[in-house]
């Protein structure tokens, strides 16, 4: 399969050739990624005047035909006034729709709006519910979003605690101050509200430098049942950190958590397990809550079982979920046929992949491979992998090689 007029406009982008990629992506007709790109390239003027006016029609014909990205940047223009008379309320339509077709960026904008009362009257429950949708699929500010609702509108302390946490993981800076501003309003109640003394106690351990004060607050918790403290003292018992080194306490205290139906709890212990049956389970009940950490090591553990099928499996989903490791994994076992058929567009879609991760350790693995592909297969998994400049790389320099030894 040749590449089609999409895909010779997308290469021309990613060289920076743009009057090159509106004469490929113009043909293109009612190809709503067509649509977009243009739209995109009239909104930004490169190779053109910028024509706010002439992107908007664009986006309005690819949203119409399904696009989510279309809808999102049409509701920015209509939120800025760019193109359009500024609209609060059909930016708001505009988002809702986008977030429809799939657009997590546009569930959190949905939020936003909502508790802003832009294009709608403030409802912090709405905000809320497209917050909570947002941040299950991967939007690391709807973290941020929520503790600030829990924090300063809802008023819920350990809630908002909780929120800022997740959101401190993913190092934003701003969540980890809210942390510190929130330890004392929660050390006012920590003393007969459990929840808020097991986030007093995740915050002294994690962001306020003091373990040894974390672990006291975090054991009378756990002794009342708290799943969160039982699997946060577990971590510190494991690993020695304000408190004495434990495995076999920190595991009983995994279990605990795991078995009150934590999944964090369920990989720890699953890690800490030595038997591979009960590895296993533990691991998998974790993957099946979608702990993405889970995913590569049940997928190790049932390698060792000879499983062979069900790994690859969980390393594809890995793989999807953005896990480099298991990009990896996954590339390795489609080269080499484990767990199934050897198919080398998916081994290379995922080397390729790689790349978004930070990693080049899949480009070595990719340049053993691609002699053994065609041009097509080789811009299959470029697309496949949203790397198709890449690939486009590897088919120009397999044709060069040959032309050579000809």
């Amino acid at each position: 399969m040749t590449l089609q007029a999409y895909d010779r406009g997308v290469l021309a982008l990613q060289r920076g050739a743009f009057e090159e990629a509106r004469r490929q992506l113009e043909p293109a007709g009612s190809d709503d990624r067509a649509l977009l790109l243009l739209g995109q390239l009239a909104s930004s003027g490169h190779g053109e005047q910028a024509d706010p006016v002439r992107a908007r029609e664009l986006y309005e014909r690819a949203a119409e035909l399904g696009n989510a990205e279309a809808a999102h940047n049409l509701g920015v223009l209509y939120a800025t006034g760019r193109g359009v008379a500024e609209d609060q309320t059909a930016a708001l339509r505009w988002y809702q729709r986008s977030a429809e077709l799939g657009s997590v960026p546009a569930r959190r904008m949905v939020g936003f709006m909502y508790a802003t009362g832009q294009g709608a009257p403030v409802d912090q429950d709405a905000a809320e519910r497209h917050w909570r949708m947002a941040a299950a699929a991967g939007e690391a500010q709807a973290l941020h979003d929520l503790g600030t609702l829990f924090a300063y509108h809802k008023v819920d302390l350990p809630e908002a605690a909780s929120w800022y946490l997740e959101a401190a993981k993913t190092g934003d800076e701003t969540a980890k101050r809210e942390l510190t501003l929130l330890a004392p309003k929660l050390r006012l109640s920590a003393s007969v509200d459990p929840r808020a003394r097991t986030m007093l106690g995740v915050i002294r351990a994690f962001h306020l430098l003091d373990p040894a004060g974390g672990v006291k607050l975090l054991a009378v918790s756990a002794e009342g049942g708290d799943p969160v403290a039982q699997r946060t003292l577990g971590y510190l018992v494991q690993h020695g950190v304000g408190t004495a080194k434990d495995d076999s306490r920190a595991s009983a205290l995994y279990r605990a958590a795991a078995e009150a139906g934590d999944p964090l709890a369920a990989f720890n212990l699953g890690v800490l397990s030595g038997a591979a049956d009960e590895a296993v389970q533990w691991l998998r009940r974790a993957a099946d809550a979608g702990v993405v950490e889970a995913y590569p090591r049940l997928g190790d553990r049932l390698s060792e079982r000879d499983l062979d099928e069900e790994a690859l499996r969980w390393y594809v989903r890995g793989a999807e979920a953005r896990d480099k490791g298991s990009m990896f994994a996954a590339a390795c076992w489609y080269r080499d046929g484990l767990g199934g058929p050897v198919d080398l567009v998916q081994a290379l879609r995922w080397y390729l992949a790689m790349l978004d991760a930070g990693s080049v350790d899949g480009i070595h693995e990719a340049h053993a491979i691609v002699p053994r592909m065609t041009a097509d297969e080789i811009h299959e998994a470029g697309r496949l992998s949203g790397r198709l400049l890449e690939a486009d790389l590897f088919v120009q320099r397999q044709a060069a090689m040959s032309h050579t030894s000809d």
